[in-house]
């Protein structure tokens, strides 16, 4: 198999002022660099204000190339139009350099649209390069507030035409492709999985006796850790073997909301912010992750949870249902707290009989580093063979 040279260009992406940015967009582009040479292209402002022009971060790991470029921010409302001329600039500057250096890459791969996509247009009318798309903005829908036609007339703009000159769509789910689809228009489309790191997330005796419950958000309104909790205060009042374990807050909003319940010491314990291997060490010793959101696309963690075989009490909203059935948890309406306390307790008295071994052996088959390179490598392939035969 010949090994192709795409250079991708990030709209999110981790950086020193925010390692959880697209950090799923990184573990994809890992596996992407199995099959083929990988350059990712990354713009973003040096938000503490520690450089005066430019800095650059370059990292090469085996065939991933990650390029992140900062530069400082104007802080005066007259600045905002200089600094998205600013960032064009040394994403144009970077994306020529690039080329000098490494030549001309096979094609070019854009995550999210706005803005990284304006860079695909350009790369495409200078260069000849075509561009392919992966979407993981879950805006296209009528449901969050902040969505695709609540935007400026100049963000709809750019993002239908970002699309319509793609070579194709890519996203995590069926439910976001159609979500665009709907509003965009028919596109050549592909569904690649989020990527789970299964060296981290894998099955593991538990050694707690008590049964725990895990979330694991950055527990914002649409994820609806208040309903979380308002339900296991009903089933820690039937059963106080269970435990609660919420992970991502950032704030200390849900913490008091927590404490105006006045549940049982002990119960329910914040962790914040911790690593992704750190996540892993949790869900291993979980017996159920609990999502209890309004609208979701495809979430990593349920992929996580399941690499390590863990059932999942989760809404049927969005993306979720192509992710769970009824050999690996439980689907349940939004807001619906009656309904999620009543799984939480069926699960904790046995109701629900699941194989852990099998949750665990399905879902590493399906979200691994090598399997989610193939289905990149062969989108890459077929796009680059109907280029030649146009």
């Amino acid at each position: 198999m010949k090994r192709k040279k795409i250079l991708w260009l990030c709209s999110w992406y981790p950086s020193k002022m925010d390692p959880f940015n697209g950090d799923f967009i990184q573990r994809q582009a890992i596996a992407a660099a199995i099959f083929n040479d990988i350059h990712v292209i990354h713009v973003t402002y040096d938000f503490p204000g520690e450089i005066t022009t430019q800095k650059e971060d370059l990292v090469t790991t085996d065939n991933l190339t990650e390029q992140i470029i900062y530069f400082k921010k104007g802080k005066s409302v007259s600045s905002k139009l200089t600094d998205q001329l600013r960032w064009l600039s040394f994403y144009k500057r970077a994306i020529r350099k690039y080329i000098i250096t490494a030549g001309k890459p096979d094609l070019v791969h854009v995550h999210i649209p706005i803005k990284a996509g304006i860079l695909g247009l350009w790369i495409k009318r200078v260069y000849k390069i075509p561009y392919l798309i992966t979407e993981h903005w879950g805006i296209y829908n009528d449901i969050i507030e902040d969505n695709f036609e609540s935007r400026r007339y100049v963000f709809k703009k750019y993002t239908k035409r970002i699309f319509q000159n793609s070579s194709g769509l890519l996203s995590v789910s069926s439910y976001l492709i159609y979500g665009v689809q709907n509003i965009l228009g028919k596109m050549i489309s592909y569904v690649i999985p989020n990527v789970v790191n299964t060296d981290f997330f894998y099955l593991k005796e538990k050694e707690n006796s008590d049964f725990r419950f895990t979330h694991v958000s950055n527990m914002v309104a649409l994820k609806n850790p208040e309903g979380i909790l308002n339900a296991f205060k009903k089933v820690i009042h039937q059963n106080n073997k269970a435990e609660l374990i919420m992970i991502g807050d950032t704030d200390l909003s849900i913490r008091n909301y927590a404490n105006s319940l006045k549940l049982p010491d002990g119960c329910l314990t914040f962790l914040g912010e911790i690593t992704y291997e750190q996540v892993a060490v949790e869900m291993q010793k979980a017996n159920c992750l609990i999502l209890f959101s309004d609208i979701e696309n495809s979430p990593c963690v349920i992929g996580e949870a399941l690499c390590c075989g863990i059932p999942v009490i989760a809404t049927n909203v969005g993306g979720i249902p192509e992710l769970i059935d009824g050999d690996n948890g439980i689907l349940i309406k939004p807001k619906d707290e009656n309904a999620l306390a009543d799984s939480m307790q069926n699960i904790l008295n046995g109701v629900y009989s699941f194989d852990q071994k099998k949750i665990a052996e399905n879902a590493q088959s399906k979200f691994n580093y090598s399997v989610i390179g193939i289905k990149i490598d062969s989108v890459y392939t077929k796009t680059l063979k109907e280029r030649t035969v146009n």
